[in-house]
Parts: structure tokens; C-alpha cells; sequence
């Protein structure tokens, strides 16, 4: 049987397994989507009465309340929590295990990756919408299917960077003792670049360049543009032939790394 019918046949069997386990605490995803929405609220909500005191900003009300909205979704759907879990796993020895199984301990980390989203997204959904009901009068609505469907696209291509670079840094621990602190610099740094905190649209214009080519743009603020800026075709078509760039070549160097760090592991049981 051909490798990829036969993984992709693993990871939805995968999949399956963990979605089952995590309806267990179905009730905590609510809760978990409620957290996970109440900030880029809470800083729409500043925004917009920052706006309504008269501050002069590069960006509308529109933009503005249409980017925080979507945020909490495109968050949700690229983000990536393996990095400690995988490092661990490397530091401790449990890896051993998975090297003699038929599946990859990565195909685990995605198919837990896929079902947890998806239970996420069941939660988050009707929160959104009732959101974008709210404050429908302020939302920017997108031109036609052809901007959902790069939407789609982007957020997909987003979630495969971040799960990348996270394979990428629980890597190194094979040759680090604790990946932790490079882990939390990270993720500090993301949450900046990414735009996860601030619109990258109002950083200073002396960063305009920086900004818009770094590779963490790509994982959440790229993907909201295209629905709540104002990117032409063009940018649209530049700024995803960029982040497919960085997909292939953060995912190559992860790749690259793994199989190195694989090469010469050694751990009790291996």
C-alpha cells in the first residue's frame, strides 16, 4: 500500500480516536472559546472608543472591528500547542515507543492538532456570529467567493507554518536539554509579529518593511487582511506567493532537523 493512502488512513482513524477522547470535557471547550474570544474583544472595545475620542489612526472602524472579530478564529484555526508536549517526549525517552510503531508520533501531534480545531470550532463558530451580528453595521463584508476562498486558503497555509516552526523548535531538543525558554521567546515574539496583540497595521511606519515580510505576519494578521484590509489583487497574490514560500522552507528545515535529531537518538529503549 502506498505511504500516503495508508497515513492518511492512520491519521483519520487518529483523528477519530481523539475527537471521542476529547468529548469527555466537551463542556471545557466552551469555556476555553469564551477565553479565547474575550480579548480581542476587550481590545476591539478599546479601539473603538479610542477612535470614537478622536484618535488618529492609519486604519477605519471597519477595519478595525472586522480584524477582532475574525481574530479569535484565525488564532483558534493556526495555532499549534506540540512544541513542550514533543520535547518532552524526546527529552524523556517516550519516543523510543513510537519508533517501533507503524505511525509517526508527529501523525499523533496532527491528528490531536485536527481534532481539538475541530471541536474548537463547533464552540467558536456561534460565537463569532454573534459577534459579527453585533456589530454587523461595522463589519466589512467580503467583495465575493473569490476572497473567501484565498481566506480559506491562507488560514489553511497559516496552521501548517506555526506547526512547522513548532516541529522546528521541539526539534532542537535533541540536541538541547530544555527547549523551554526558546519556546516562550517564541511565542512572545509571535504574538507581537503575528499581530495577535496589536493590528500590524499600526506599527510605525519606519517598520513598514520588517513588518510585512517577517515570517510570523503569515500565521494570523495575513489571512484577516484579506477579508478586513484593503490589499490589492496584486498584494493578495504577492503576500500568499510569500507565505507558501515560508511554508515549504520552515517546513524542509523541520523536516531536515527531525530526520537529523532521529539519526542519532538514543534513549532508553531505542
Amino acid at each position: 500500500m502506498s505511504s500516503v493512502p495508508r497515513n492518511l488512513r492512520i491519521l483519520r482513524r487518529m483523528t477519530a480516536a481523539h475527537v471521542a477522547m476529547s468529548l469527555t470535557y466537551r463542556g471545557e471547550w466552551a469555556v476555553f472559546m469564551a477565553a479565547n474570544i474575550s480579548v480581542p474583544i476587550i481590545s476591539l472595545l478599546i479601539w473603538r472608543t479610542a477612535l470614537a475620542n478622536g484618535a488618529q489612526l492609519p486604519v477605519d472602524e471597519r477595519y478595525l472591528t472586522t480584524y477582532f472579530v475574525l481574530l479569535s478564529m484565525v488564532t483558534m484555526a493556526t495555532s499549534s500547542w506540540m512544541t513542550i508536549f514533543l520535547s518532552r517526549d524526546i527529552r524523556l525517552g517516550r519516543l523510543s515507543s513510537w519508533m517501533v510503531r507503524p505511525a509517526s508520533l508527529l501523525l499523533d501531534f496532527v491528528a490531536n492538532n485536527l481534532s481539538e480545531k475541530i471541536l474548537k470550532t463547533f464552540a467558536l463558530v456561534p460565537m463569532v456570529g454573534v459577534l459579527w451580528w453585533i456589530f454587523r453595521d461595522s463589519m466589512r463584508v467580503p467583495s465575493g467567493p473569490g476572497h473567501l476562498a484565498v481566506f480559506a486558503v491562507s488560514v489553511v497555509l497559516a496552521a501548517v507554518l506555526v506547526f512547522s516552526i513548532d516541529i522546528l523548535v521541539a526539534a532542537l531538543t535533541f540536541w538541547m536539554d530544555d527547549v523551554t525558554a526558546l519556546h516562550q521567546a517564541r511565542m512572545i515574539i509571535a504574538n507581537v509579529l503575528s499581530g495577535a496583540i496589536v493590528p500590524l497595521a499600526l506599527m510605525p511606519d519606519w517598520s513598514r518593511g520588517f513588518i510585512d515580510l517577517q515570517p510570523f505576519r503569515y500565521t494570523v494578521s495575513f489571512p484577516v487582511e484579506v477579508v478586513a484590509g484593503h490589499l490589492s489583487n496584486a498584494e493578495i497574490l504577492t503576500g500568499m506567493g510569500i507565505q507558501l514560500g515560508y511554508v515549504v522552507g520552515f517546513g524542509i528545515l523541520a523536516r531536515l532537523v527531525w530526520a537529523a535529531g532521529i539519526r542519532g537518538y538514543s534513549a532508553v529503549g531505542a
